[in-house]
């Protein structure tokens, strides 16, 4: 009951914009929902209207509206995303997008693809990536290696970092809070004659929680966690038809995390160090009277990660020591044809190039164990086809396919239909979306060295691959005030890499993930906004007839933003997690173990003292609720949080 009454007052908070006189609030007209733009979905600048394939934006302002420092806590506010983490910030995150496996996501920063080369199964930790200076994230569920080749086999996530816009201006930016967490931030944005420039730098830090829960025995030390974080965009204009863009991100991080999960996990001195960089450099060019644009982009990203995890007074007898790192280089030409308004047409070469390293040593009562993974490298080359066809208001459809040759199993064919009907009468839409992807085995399922055991890598390994479908129906409500989507979708896996402790890494597996999602989001009012969006779930391993690992079969999202005349902003959410299986690592044999449901309630106050000035509080799990997203992991409990920020004119 103590809990309801709390929900009850905090609803009622943030609805406080109802009591204030009607006269004044007819006055305003209530404003109506944008229709966004999408450049994930098609890989040219699209109505989200316009295509048939599912796509959700974050913009920077509901980024900044959740008051979340880091990007993972920002996506868990999307129902087709579940993320588990194994521990506090900085510790190892994995995400499941519509249950597909978290290397099936193609994870980019800026167009740049960023799935690390040297990961076993070459997926990206989004662990520490910080939500400031992004302007949107675009998240495309389903396969979408037409556009983006290998990786993109259950989706895409696009994460695209703020322009430089308007007159040069300084924002900054301090927080505290629970966990001895502090944030600093400082940004500098702006246009001046032909460059657009956008510049951030911020630092995180938090003590932290115990990564193996403390609700076991043996869990008492902290881990804590650094980030210093760098981002910059430069645009320059030599002419309408020449334009040149320079992207760079670079990351460092320091995590300090523990031997395991459950009882006596603890390390009081394991520490990973990570280095990051990402960069592009894009050239625009016009010809034809801007009928025909090329996009010539050069891509780079470095990887560098250390583990330290010395002897120690728990642990006299153990130590460990290993670095791992990659690059990935990659060369695109697209090329985009406008010959008639009601056609488009896209097509493109890429070149890609990738090497990993990485070397492990260990130390035990049972003698040294030595694993060196020598430079490796994996190439190849992509040609995409798209037509983009218009018949506007009624009917819009991409179709497209992609061919890919790698040197050590051969070509790969896949396809995209996506078409969508609007009937503005009753401004109702149907969307359908079918399609096929692939994922290319890793470096280290290729070529990792033998153990003890017996083989790891398998040179002989083939690519994954999918097939899916969905279909969704869209309402338009209220002259465009509400909008209601309801989606169903089905994926099947095939060929899929696992472990076998006889034969290394064989092409074995096979999955389903189907189900069907809702999403609602309304501004009925003129101070109110409501945004719910539920995924129900069912992914099943084919072998064994089991629900998949950690994928909770409901996930429901209920946000309720409040804004009263610029000056006070408040947002309510409600972020629920449905039961899910896991594997329990503290019995021999290990054992499956269902994790109980748990709900999230979080709650960010803004105010404006001036229009360049504003402090915010922010109280997440209000409930106080003790819960695991990975089986012997820890989680945070109840937390708050005070800031500041500000924007200087220059």
């Amino acid at each position: 009951m103590k809990k309801l009454l709390i929900i009850f007052v905090l609803l009622n908070l943030v609805g406080l914009g109802w009591l204030f006189p009607k006269e004044k609030a007819n006055q305003e007209k209530t404003p109506k929902l944008h229709h966004q733009i999408t450049v994930t979905a098609t890989r040219i600048k699209t109505p989200s209207r316009e295509t048939g394939a599912s796509i959700i934006i974050l913009t920077k302002e509901e980024l900044l509206q959740t008051g979340e420092p880091l990007l993972i806590k920002a996506l868990q506010k999307t129902a087709v995303v579940s993320i588990i983490q194994s521990g506090p910030p900085g510790t190892a995150t994995s995400l499941f997008l519509r249950g597909s496996n978290s290397e099936h996501t193609l994870v980019m920063i800026d167009g740049v693809e960023v799935n690390d080369p040297i990961s076993p199964a070459r997926s990206f930790d989004l662990a520490h990536l910080l939500t400031q200076n992004i302007e949107r994230v675009e998240i495309l569920p389903g396969p979408q290696s037409t556009l983006y080749g290998s990786d993109a086999l259950g989706g895409v996530i696009n994460i695209i970092t703020s322009p430089g816009e308007g007159s040069p201006h300084l924002d900054l930016s301090a927080q505290i809070g629970s966990w001895k967490t502090n944030q600093i931030h400082l940004a500098s944005a702006g246009q001046w004659r032909r460059l657009a420039f956008s510049f951030s730098l911020t630092h995180f830090q938090d003590e932290g929680i115990s990564a193996a829960s403390t609700a076991y025995p043996g869990n008492k030390e902290k881990d804590g966690y650094a980030n210093l974080s760098l981002s910059s965009r430069l645009d320059f204009t030599f002419s309408p038809t020449n334009k040149l863009t320079l992207f760079c991100r670079a990351m460092k991080t320091r995590t300090e995390i523990d031997n395991f999960g459950g009882p006596y996990g603890d390390d009081p001195n394991n520490l990973q160090k990570n280095h990051h960089l990402i960069a592009r450099l894009q050239w625009q060019h016009f010809l034809l009277a801007s009928r025909w644009e090329q996009l010539l982009a050069v891509n780079l990203v470095v990887n560098h990660r250390k583990n330290n995890n010395p002897s120690d007074d728990l642990h006299p007898d153990h130590s460990e020591q290993a670095y791992f790192k990659s690059w990935f280089l990659k060369l695109d030409w697209q090329h985009n044809l406008y010959f008639h308004p009601q056609n488009t047409l896209t097509f493109g070469l890429d070149y890609k190039k990738e090497l990993g390293l990485s070397d492990y040593t260990a130390l035990s009562p049972w003698g040294k164990t030595i694993s060196i993974f020598p430079q490796q490298q994996a190439r190849s080359w992509g040609f995409y086809l798209q037509d983009f066809l218009r018949l506007p208001p009624y009917f819009f459809c991409q179709v497209g396919f992609r061919w890919d040759h790698y040197l050590h199993f051969g070509s790969v064919l896949t396809y995209r239909l996506t078409p969508t009907v609007f009937w503005p009468a009753t401004q109702t839409q149907l969307k359908l979306s079918l399609g096929s992807a692939f994922k290319a085995p890793s470096l280290y399922q290729l070529y990792a060295p033998p153990s003890f055991f017996g083989p790891i890598g398998n040179e002989n390994l083939q690519p994954e691959k999918s097939r899916a479908w969905e279909i969704g129906l869209h309402q338009y409500l209220f002259k465009d005030k509400t909008h209601v989507g309801l989606t169903f979708f089905s994926q099947d896996y095939e060929n899929l890499i696992q472990f076998d402790f006889l034969r290394g890494f064989i092409n074995t597996g096979r999955a389903r993930s189907q189900g069907w999602s809702i999403a609602i989001k309304t501004h009925l009012f003129h101070h109110l906004q409501l945004n719910c969006n539920y995924t129900h779930l069912r992914a099943r391993d084919h072998q064994t007839s089991q629900s998949l690992l950690r994928r909770p079969a409901a996930r429901l999202n209920l946000g309720v933003s409040y804004n009263l005349k610029e000056k006070l902003t408040a947002s309510l959410w409600l972020n629920y997690y449905g039961s899910r299986w896991d594997t329990d690592y503290a019995h021999w044999p290990p054992r499956r173990v269902a994790l109980s449901a748990f709900k999230l309630i979080n709650l960010h106050f803004g105010y404006n003292f001036w229009s360049s000035c504003q402090i915010f509080l922010r109280l997440d799990n209000l409930l106080n609720e003790q819960y695991e997203l990975i089986k012997g992991y820890g989680t945070y409990g109840f937390s708050i949080y005070l800031g500041i920020k500000s924007k200087i004119s220059l």
